[in-house]
């Protein structure tokens, strides 16, 4: 998986995603922040949010995409699937 090319403090970061990669849920592994996530299949997802030092558990619809900054998916407490991250 590719690093995310785009400097958050750059305006080119408000602009549309340009790349995307699969997220598998993992127990301790983390990615390159990402600018926005959507899954296949909604359910919960456990994640880590770019700037927080705990993890998160949300509620998730299928097919929506969501503005949100994290750096991992937890298997535990995650039951959605085909999640996508985009810079």
């Amino acid at each position: 998986m590719a690093g995310n090319p785009i400097s958050r403090s750059s305006v080119e970061w408000i602009g549309p995603a340009a790349t995307s990669f699969d997220i598998t849920p993992h127990a301790t592994n983390t990615f390159t922040a990402t600018r926005k996530i959507i899954c296949a299949a909604g359910g919960t997802l456990a994640v880590r949010f770019a700037n927080d030092a705990a993890d998160r558990s949300l509620t998730l619809l299928s097919g929506v995409e969501y503005n949100f900054s994290i750096v991992a998916v937890r298997v535990t407490g995650t039951s959605a699937t085909g999640i996508v991250g985009m810079y």
